[in-house]
C-alpha cells in the first residue's frame, strides 16, 4: 500500500498519545496520533502511545491541568506538596526525564528541584498525545521516561464560534471560568481565549491545611492563513500566570514551613509555515520558530529547632545550647527561551517515508537568590546567660545557558508480509554553562550577642565559592531506535521496540546552589549525560466491541544522576549507577448492549537502583508497584440529548522509599489506597453544543498521598458547565 501525505492542516510536529482524563475510553483504530512526527493511525504505531481526544475532555468536566492525563498507563502525578503545579512522572523516570511540549515546543526548567511543570490552562487544551519510554531520537534530550505533547485549540468549524465554561472544584473550594472565540472564514483561521482559576486551601479528610491557595490566569491568540490549499501560515501568542503556595503537614520536623511561588509566568510567541505537495518526491516541509519567557519569583520559610549545635565564630568552633535555625529564601528566576526548527519529509518509492530534520534551543537562565539565614542559641549550659545569633546571609547573582544543536532522520518502511519498520537516529550537541556568577554576603550577615553586632561578614566582600562553579561543559551523542509493526490480522496490530535515551544535566544540576525546599543542593561540573535503552514489545487491539493495548517494557539507564548527601541537609548532584525499570501496561475496555463499557487501565512497575556507597540495590524508589483504574461507563443518546455515567475505583500500592541521610540509610513509607468516585453528565442541543458534569471524587474521603509533601484531598465535589455558540 502506499503511504499518505501529511495534509496542510497538520499544525504540530510533536508526538504520541494516550487514553483519557480518566483512561476510560481505550482508542486504537481511527485515531490519527503524531507520535512519529507525522500523523499515523495508532495502529500502525511502533512506540506505546495513547491519547486525550477533544471529545474525552468535554466529557471528562476536569478543572486542572492533572485530570487529564492521571489515569494514563504508566503515567504518576507528583504536586511536590504544591497543589496547582503539576509535574509528569513517566514509568517511574522521575519528573525531570520528562519532556513536556506545547504545541511541539518544550517549557524548559532549570533550576529546581522538583522538575518542568505543566502552565497551561485545560481549557486551552484540544488534545493531550503522550509518548511512554524513551523518544530521544524524535524530541532530543530529557526524554527518557517519554514525552508529553499538550496540542492546543485552533480556528473553529464556523466563521464564528463562542465556547464559554465554568467550574467548581470542592477540593479547595475552587472556582474557574473560561471563554474563547474562534472561527475560519475565507483561508483565515483564528481563536482568542482566555481563563480564570482561584482555588482556596486544600480540604484534606484530617483538615484544611492552611496556606495551599492559588490561582491562574491565562490567555492566548492564534491567527493562521491558508494561502493555498498546500501551504499555510500562522502564529500564536499565549500567556500563563499562577500564584502557588506550598505548606507541610509534617509538624514534627519544622517549626515553620511554607513555600510562595508569587507569580510563575509563561508566555510564548511562534511562527510556523507548513507547505505540502512541493513535487513528486517532497512531501512537506515545515518550518517552526518561537521564543518563550519564564519567571519564577519564590520564597522559602524554614524554621526549626536543632537542640545543641556546633557552628564557628571568628575562626573557632562554639557550641550553642537550646539552638534553632531560621531561613526566608527569596530567588528571582528568569529562563529565555529560543528554538528553530526545520522538518522535510520524503515520499521514496512505494514503500519508505523519510522524515529528516534540524533544529537549534536556546536557553539563558538569570537568577537571583537572597539567602536569607539565622542560626542562634545559648552560648553557655545555662539558659539565658548570653545569646549569640549568625546571620551568614548571602545574595548571589548569576547567569547561564544550555544550547542545543541537533539534526535527526526517521525512515518509515513496508516491508513483505504485513510487516512495518520505523528507524531513525539523531545526533545532538549541547553546550551548557554558568557564564557569571557573583555571591556575596548580604549586608546583615555577621555576629551578634544579645541583639548586639559583634562583628561583620559583609565586609569580607565575596563568599570564599563565588566563582567555584564558572565554566562550560558539553556533551554530544548519537542515539537510535528501531521499531516493528505486523498487520496480518484486521484490528490487530503487534509492535516491537528498542530506542535509546539521552539526557544531558540541566544548568543546576552541572553548576548550581540551590536552597529552596528545606535542604541545599549543590551542582557537579563533572556529571555525564544520562543514557538508556529501552525494549518493549506491545499489541493493539480495537475490534467491534473489545479494544485494548498492551505493553510490556525493560528499560536499562546508565550514568543515573541523583543527589547524594555530602553533610547534614547538603546534598551534590552525582552519576551514581544504574536505574533498571521493567513493567507492563494494560488499558481495556469492551462494549456492553444498553450502553454500558466496563473499562480498565493499569501499571504494574518495578523500579531498582544501583546506587553504591552505602546503599547498594534497591526496589525502595518511591514508586508504587501497581496503579489501576477500574470501572463501568454509561452512555445513552436520548434523541435531543445524551446522558454519561461512570462509576469507578481508583488506586495504587504502597511506596517505599530508601535513601542516604547523614551517614546512615533512612526509609519512608506511605501506605497504598483506593478510592471510589462517581460522574454523571448530560450533553444537549442539536450539536450537542451544551454540557453539564458532575462527579463525586474519594467518596469515603480515603487519606492517601501521591507525593511525600501533602496528602491529597478527601471527599470532594466537581461540577462543569460549557456551551457553545
Amino acid at each position: 500500500m502506499k503511504l499518505t501525505r501529511i495534509s496542510a492542516a497538520v499544525l504540530t510536529v510533536c508526538l504520541g498519545s494516550t487514553a483519557a482524563m480518566a483512561a476510560q475510553d481505550v482508542y486504537t483504530k481511527g485515531v490519527e496520533v503524531t507520535a512519529t512526527r507525522v500523523t499515523r493511525d495508532l495502529m500502525d504505531v511502533p512506540m506505546s502511545v495513547g491519547v486525550v481526544t477533544e471529545d474525552d475532555i468535554k466529557k471528562s468536566g476536569v478543572t486542572t491541568i492533572g485530570e487529564l492525563i492521571q489515569d494514563v498507563p504508566g503515567v504518576e502525578l507528583q504536586n511536590d506538596g504544591t497543589p496547582g503545579l503539576i509535574r509528569v512522572s513517566i514509568r517511574g523516570e522521575g519528573t525531570m526525564r520528562s519532556t513536556i511540549l506545547i504545541d511541539g515546543q518544550r517549557i524548559s526548567e532549570h533550576k529546581s528541584m522538583s522538575g518542568t511543570p505543566i502552565l497551561i490552562d485545560p481549557s486551552a487544551v484540544e488534545r493531550v498525545e503522550v509518548i511512554k519510554g524513551p523518544a530521544s531520537v524524535l524530541y532530543g534530550s530529557d526524554a527518557i521516561g517519554g514525552v508529553i505533547n499538550i496540542i492546543t485549540k485552533k480556528g473553529g468549524k464556523k466563521p464564528v464560534q463562542l465556547d464559554v465554561g465554568v467550574g467548581y472544584n470542592g477540593a479547595g473550594d475552587g472556582f474557574t471560568e473560561n471563554a474563547s472565540v474562534s472561527g475560519s472564514y475565507n483561508g483565515f483561521n483564528y481563536r482568542l481565549s482566555g481563563s480564570y482559576a482561584d482555588f482556596g486551601d486544600l480540604r484534606t479528610p484530617d483538615k484544611t491545611i492552611d496556606g495551599t491557595d492559588y490561582d491562574t490566569r491565562s490567555g492566548s491568540v492564534f491567527l493562521s492563513y491558508d494561502f493555498t490549499d498546500d501551504l499555510t501560515m500562522g502564529v500564536s501568542a499565549d500567556y500563563f500566570e499562577g500564584n502557588f503556595n506550598t505548606a507541610t503537614d509534617d509538624a514534627e520536623s519544622y517549626d515553620d514551613f511554607a513555600v510562595r511561588i508569587q507569580p510563575w509566568k509563561r508566555q510564548k510567541f511562534a511562527f510556523f509555515a507548513d507547505a505540502t505537495n512541493l513535487n513528486e518526491y517532497w512531501a512537506r516541509l515545515r518550518f517552526d520558530v518561537y521564543t518563550q519567557k519564564t519567571d519564577k519569583k519564590m520564597q522559602n520559610i524554614v524554621g526549626m529547632g536543632m537542640g545543641t549545635q556546633t557552628t564557628e565564630m571568628m575562626g573557632k568552633p562554639v557550641t550553642l545550647y537550646n539552638s534553632s535555625m531560621h531561613m526566608d529564601n527569596h530567588a528571582d528566576n528568569e529562563i529565555k527561551s529560543n528554538g528553530v526548527s526545520v522538518q522535510t519529509e520524503w515520499q521514496l518509492g512505494e514503500n519508505n517515508y523519510l522524515i529528516a530534520g534540524a533544529g537549534f534551543d536556546s536557553d539563558k537562565l538569570d537568577a537571583y537568590t537572597f539567602n536569607d539565614m539565622a542560626i542562634s542559641g545559648d552560648l553557655a549550659p545555662i539558659p539565658g546567660v548570653s545569646v549569640f545569633t549568625m546571620k551568614p546571609s548571602t545574595i548571589t547573582d548569576l547567569e547561564g545557558g544550555q544550547d542545543t544543536y541537533y539534526l535527526f532522520l526517521s525512515n518509515e518502511t513496508i516491508l513483505p508480509a504485513d510487516f512495518t519498520a520505523n528507524y531513525g537516529v539523531r545526533f545532538t550537541h549541547v553546550k551548557t554553562s554558568l557564564d557569571n556568577v557573583s555571591s556575596r554576603y548580604a549586608p546583615e550577615a555577621g555576629g551578634y550577642i544579645n541583639g548586639s553586632p559583634m562583628f561583620s561578614l559583609v565586609d569580607m566582600g565575596q563568599t570564599p565559592d563565588a566563582k567555584a562553579f564558572e565554566g562550560e561543559e558539553s556533551n554530544s551523542k548519537a542515539v537510535f531506535n528501531f521499531g516493528l509493526v505486523w498487520r496480518g490480522i484486521e484490528d490487530l496490530a503487534l509492535r516491537a521496540t528498542w530506542a535509546q535515551g539521552f539526557r544531558a544535566p540541566t544548568i543546576q544540576e552541572k553548576f548550581l546552589t540551590s536552597s529552596m525546599g528545606g535542604g541545599t543542593e549543590i551542582g557537579n561540573p563533572n556529571l555525564d549525560p544520562e543514557t538508556s535503552d529501552n525494549f518493549e514489545l506491545g499489541a493493539r487491539y480495537s475490534g467491534e466491541r473489545l479494544n485494548l493495548d498492551f505493553a510490556a517494557f525493560l528499560n536499562l539507564a546508565d550514568d543515573y544522576i541523583t543527589t547524594k548527601e555530602v553533610s547534614a541537609e547538603t546534598y551534590q548532584y552525582y552519576n551514581v549507577g544504574k536505574a533498571t525499570t521493567y513493567g507492563v501496561e494494560l488499558s481495556a475496555s469492551y462494549d456492553l448492549p444498553y450502553g454500558f463499557t466496563p473499562y480498565t487501565s493499569m501499571t504494574w512497575l518495578k523500579r531498582k537502583f544501583e546506587y553504591g556507597g552505602i546503599i547498594g540495590d534497591t526496589y525502595d524508589t518511591n514508586t508504587p508497584e501497581f496503579m489501576y483504574r477500574a470501572g463501568v461507563r454509561y452512555e445513552k443518546d436520548f434523541g435531543i440529548w445524551t446522558l454519561t455515567a461512570d462509576t469507578y475505583a481508583r488506586g495504587a500500592t504502597e511506596r517505599d522509599y530508601e535513601y542516604e541521610s547523614s551517614g546512615a540509610v533512612v526509609k519512608t513509607h506511605h501506605g497504598g489506597y483506593t478510592t471510589a468516585n462517581f460522574e454523571v453528565g448530560a450533553a444537549f442541543g442539536d450539536e450537542r453544543q451544551y454540557s453539564v458534569n458532575a462527579a463525586v471524587l474519594n467518596i469515603f474521603d480515603k487519606k492517601y498521598y501521591i507525593s511525600d509533601a501533602l496528602p491529597e484531598a478527601g471527599v470532594h465535589a466537581v461540577v462543569t458547565a460549557n456551551a457553545r455558540f
